[in-house]
């Protein structure tokens, strides 16, 4: 196809969709086009194929693109702009500050209930996922990385804990752009000096109040964490 150029950033299948989204929009692409396979389309990014599948992916939740058994992935009509997918918010988030308030408002209204929640309920396999997370964040901030995998799997193991299943739904469907907005959250976060260490030490003493079946300390300190995060990236 040779249309497509490689890219190269630590979020590589974001490029791969900003780059098929605009060529949608300019009309380089056009509806009922069909990609190329996923081991081309890697081949032509220069990337690897499960970059692709995840921008593939991003992609059909956008509405751009459909994927057709048996056919392969074809361009869509693009969607009405007023439906905003997961990733399109997360893609706002960046140019609106706004709306990454927002989000962190129902964070906060959604996970401090979860804590309080998790320490009344939690279970030994949950306090061992939690325990497992955040271990894992602690090498990543070792070793230079952000985390965001880690962090959010914390988060989402909380709200396991909390034995209460619509809340858990309500989380998981927001999963993706919980993900990306933490990891766009701690690349802007951990260029403060020792704040790694501070978001680290923040999440360690939401697992001691949950471990302790302490409800209330639980609420307390998932709220002053996500406050937290808020001052620092909004003031």
């Amino acid at each position: 196809m040779g249309r497509f150029e490689r890219v190269s950033s630590q979020r590589i299948y974001q490029q791969i969709v900003d780059q098929i989204t605009r060529m949608v929009q300019e009309g380089t692409l056009r509806p009922g086009d069909r990609l190329p396979p996923e081991r081309q389309l890697a081949e032509e990014f220069g990337v690897s194929r499960s970059a692709v599948r995840e921008a593939l992916s991003a992609l059909r939740m956008l509405g751009l693109v459909e994927a057709r058994v048996g056919e392969g992935t074809f361009v869509t009509q693009p969607p009405d702009e007023r439906f905003i997918s997961p990733l399109a918010l997360v893609l706002t988030i960046e140019q609106s500050e706004a709306v990454g308030r927002e989000l962190l408002e129902l964070r906060a209204a959604l996970e401090a209930e979860s804590a309080a929640l998790a320490a009344v309920r939690r279970e030994a396999e949950d306090l061992a996922a939690m325990e497992e997370a955040l271990g894992d964040m602690e090498r990543d901030l070792q070793e230079g990385r952000l985390g965001a995998e880690a962090d959010w799997r914390f988060h989402d193991a909380v709200a396991s804990a909390s034995g209460n299943s619509l809340l858990l739904q309500t989380m998981r469907s927001l999963s993706d752009t919980m993900k990306e907005a933490l990891g766009l959250y701690r690349e802007q976060l951990l260029r403060i000096p020792g704040m790694g260490r501070t978001l680290l030490q923040d999440h360690l003493e939401i697992l001691e109040a949950i471990r302790n079946q302490d409800a209330a300390a639980a609420r307390e300190r998932m709220l002053k964490h996500i406050t937290r995060v808020q001052e620092h990236l909004y003031g």
